[in-house]
């Protein structure tokens, strides 16, 4: 009996890693991304500026845990912004779409915690 109650514990760490990674999947450009009302053929190239109005960045691809509902954006950050060196994942709950233009809701340390992107 007590095997059994060090070996769940165990075997709940062991699983934990697995279970934060999402297998994330490019959407096609016909797909609608409701949360900005455009289809992500429309958002892709789209420029991405901070809460300071200062352009960082440009919306790459649009990804899923699945190929029909959009959670992330891939950001390729400008050299000239400091954020991050490559192309980064960030979840779409981290922008904001207002007077017809993107911002990122999060700042430089916390784009340094985000996924990177290797299509």
């Amino acid at each position: 009996m007590n095997k059994l109650f060090v070996a769940l514990p165990i075997a709940a760490l062991m699983a934990a890693p697995a279970l934060g990674q999402t297998q994330w999947v490019e959407l096609q450009d016909n797909v609608q991304v409701s949360q900005f009302g455009s289809t992500v053929d429309q958002i892709e190239d789209w420029d991405l500026y901070d809460a300071g109005g200062q352009k960082i960045g440009e919306i790459e691809a649009v990804l899923g845990s699945d190929g029909a509902l959009a959670s992330a954006l891939v950001v390729d950050f400008d050299n000239a912004a400091s954020f991050v060196d490559g192309d980064v994942i960030v979840p779409i709950d981290q922008f904001t779409w207002e007077a017809n233009r993107l911002s990122l809701n999060i700042d430089q340390a916390g784009a340094q915690q985000l996924e990177l992107w290797n299509d």
